[in-house]
């Protein structure tokens, strides 16, 4: 509270890059509230939810991130040889090379466990190579959405692991819609 009433202060004042607006935006089970300033909403088609497009200036080359919602549920961390999760890691992985067709998925890092509001689930770092071969990158984070899943993914020219926290701070900002 005492950081949006700073933030009004400073944007009536005329503070350089204090007024940023926040978009709501509620669609298949979900609500998502994203700074308007470094995200543009698109229009997408079904299967796709929502579509937004990075336009900030600090964005990674031709970001693009894409919400969609998947009926198969989300897999729960389990133990295994090589420690907690280490095969739900690795069948995420399997996950989300079935959710892209026609490419190669190549994990850069481990996926890790995120959470946003009641949601948890999780995100990894990708290479992605198509039958052209012509390769791009993509942050994905699979959440559990009631008995389905909810996939977003960023893609990009290229991420490098610091574009992970714009990626992150989208993800954080979604809620489970009543």
């Amino acid at each position: 509270m005492l950081v949006r009433l700073l933030a009004a202060v400073l944007c009536v004042a005329g503070a350089s890059g204090a007024c940023h607006a926040e978009e709501l935006v509620e669609t298949g089970g979900f609500s998502l509230r994203y700074d308007d300033s470094v995200w543009v909403r698109e229009a997408s088609a079904p299967p796709t939810l929502l579509v937004l497009r990075c336009a900030a200036p600090t964005c990674p080359p031709h970001a693009v991130a894409t919400f969609l919602s998947d009926e198969r549920s989300l897999t729960n961390p389990g133990f295994g040889a090589f420690g907690p999760g280490a095969v739900t890691g690795a069948m995420i992985d399997l996950r989300i090379q079935s959710l892209t067709p026609g490419s190669r998925i190549r994990p850069r890092q481990p996926v890790e466990p995120v959470a946003s509001g009641d949601m948890t689930g999780y995100r990894g770092l990708y290479d992605i190579e198509d039958r052209a071969l012509a390769k791009t990158a993509a942050a994905i984070a699979l959440l559990r959405l009631g008995n389905g899943t909810l996939e977003i993914r960023m893609k990009a020219d290229r991420l490098m692991p610091a574009d992970l926290v714009l990626f992150d701070r989208l993800v954080e900002k979604i809620e489970l819609k009543d």
